[in-house]
């Protein structure tokens, strides 16, 4: 019965009407965490952050199982429930720390010039698209980390494609404008290695 990640979009929602309501919500438990959480961590940049956020929105479902409908939508519910904690998250992130991009060290340590102004670079990057607003960094990071369209975008959060469209084109305005001027130090870069 229990499928991957994967299957979740082909999931036979009608098969839960013969479990209990503890084990609908292990078999979700089972199919939705890991790509929850792969989900927030994308937006988050912070897999502690990302797990506990996910593990918030199913004790929720827990204390509700008796009552809990599974559907076509509970999906998109599970999702929605997890990037409007993360949403609430990062505002109180933004609040208490800033633009603090300690923490960001994707790469891991690098010392040669060249990958230290990719690092700095980089580091620019995360801080400007950490200076979004917190809904337009959530559809900034669903379309460019996750990879989904305008339509799922809008589907996810239940927002309209206008709407996704618009919070996309004030992220590429900002982020354009925050980092003009790293890319041109990386194009210098580039140039005075090959010359």
């Amino acid at each position: 019965m229990t499928k991957t990640g994967a299957d979740t979009a082909n999931t036979d929602y009608s098969v839960f009407r013969n479990f209990t309501p503890e084990e609908k919500v292990e078999v979700l438990f089972r199919e939705l965490y890991a790509p929850l959480c792969k989900s927030l961590y994308n937006l988050l940049r912070d897999s502690s952050a990302a797990e506990d956020i996910v593990q918030e929105v199913f004790l929720k479902i827990w204390d509700r199982r008796d009552k809990l409908q599974i559907d076509q939508g509970i999906k998109s519910y599970l999702y929605r429930s997890c990037y409007n904690s993360a949403l609430n998250f990062l505002k109180l992130q933004k609040k208490i720390s800033g633009d603090d991009v300690a923490g960001m060290d994707i790469m891991g340590y690098m010392d040669t010039e060249k990958n230290m102004l990719f690092r700095e670079a980089e580091s620019s990057v995360y801080k400007a698209i950490d200076s979004l607003p917190p809904k337009t960094k959530i559809v900034f990071s669903l379309s460019r980390f996750e990879e989904l369209s305008y339509k799922e975008i809008a589907d996810r959060l239940e927002v309209s494609v206008k709407a996704v469209e618009k919070h996309m084109g004030i992220a590429l305005q900002r982020l354009k404008n925050s980092l003009k001027d790293v890319v041109a130090a990386l194009i210098i870069s580039l140039i005075s290695q090959i010359l």
